[in-house]
């Protein structure tokens, strides 16, 4: 039923194989932890502390698909990848990470069962901090308060953290999700605590960039549903490391009939081979939405207004 890595070591336990005698006691948070916030961050740094203080490892929990997508059957766009999550676990000092398949029988899992047979016998479970509005087991029956005293009975103590605010709200992926799609990047960024960016390896497209003299470089999405879509100022990082600006459309290009979501970024001043390479692409301004275009002569003249706000922003930037 689960899955475990261990980050400092890249490993990953076989199935029904994973909770093995001899498994280290943790300190454990549970979540779905997409796109990593600012609020995840300080969840995730409070516990790497507690769980040095109490010569623990740090460990999380969290669940594919999510448990909103497994009860309404549907796909909401996402802020990260899941190798992002990992990368990002690892870089805050998490140690341990257990991913749960979330399916029909995890979710008829009893509150108590989850408590003894999960937290306690399966994964050594000896401080877990979690949200006061958290909710777990059959028909999310188990709260807070129950998990509290029954951890208690299970030999592990359980605290729950303050919302972590900024902007004079909570911050959530939901309202980072939000701000990303009314465009509104600045206020995405204040809750990211930095750019959101989308990586992923370059592929062949159809090329028709490059007879309109604009050749990009395109990502395929993957059937991944993200939460940006239109014409956007951007830096991309190609492999040697160095940030280049340039303009990234997401959407599904009307223009030429397209039918599948991708991010294609033209890299202002470059000129390279990048198939098959990664990088990684930080949102910073919406220009305007995807629209289709009578032909690709009208697209090149709407590419070319595009370039020029992109260039006037960069040069603004540079400015400040």
């Amino acid at each position: 039923m689960l899955l475990v890595r261990s980050l400092s070591h890249y490993h990953f336990g076989r199935e029904n194989e994973s909770f093995r005698e001899g498994n280290p006691d943790i300190a454990l948070t549970i979540g779905n932890f997409d796109g990593l916030h600012e609020g995840h961050r300080a969840v995730l740094g409070a516990l790497v502390r507690e769980a040095r203080k109490r010569n623990l490892k740090a460990a999380v929990m969290c669940f594919e698909p999510q448990p909103k997508e497994f009860f309404r059957k549907e796909t909401p766009a996402r802020l990260s990848r899941f190798r992002d999550k990992f990368q990002g676990f690892r870089d805050l000092g998490i140690e341990i990470m257990f991913c749960l398949r979330f399916n029909s029988e995890l979710a008829s899992v009893s509150p108590g069962d989850f408590v003894f047979e999960i937290l306690r016998n399966q994964m050594h479970v000896r401080y877990l901090v979690v949200g006061d509005d958290f909710r777990f087991g059959r028909y999310g029956l188990g709260d807070y308060a129950f998990l509290k005293r029954k951890g208690l009975e299970a030999g592990f103590e359980t605290e729950s953290l303050k919302s972590f605010e900024r902007l004079d709200g909570r911050v959530s992926s939901t309202l980072v999700r939000k701000y990303l799609e009314e465009g509104r990047l600045d206020l995405a960024r204040v809750l990211l605590g930095r750019d959101f960016v989308i990586a992923g390896k370059v592929c062949h497209g159809q090329e028709l960039g490059r007879t309109i003299d604009f050749p990009t470089a395109n990502i395929n999405l993957k059937r991944r549903v993200v939460p940006v879509s239109g014409v956007y100022a951007v830096r991309a990082m190609l492999p040697d490391g160095i940030w280049r600006n340039g303009i990234a459309n997401v959407g599904k290009r009307p223009t030429v009939d397209g039918r599948v979501p991708r991010l294609e970024v033209f890299i202002l001043d470059y000129s390279g081979d990048l198939y098959r390479q990664e990088i990684r692409v930080a949102f910073l301004r919406k220009l305007r939405d995807e629209r289709k275009f009578a032909s690709l002569q009208e697209l090149k003249k709407q590419i070319l207004l595009d370039e020029a706000a992109a260039r006037a922003f960069f040069e603004n930037e540079q400015r400040k």
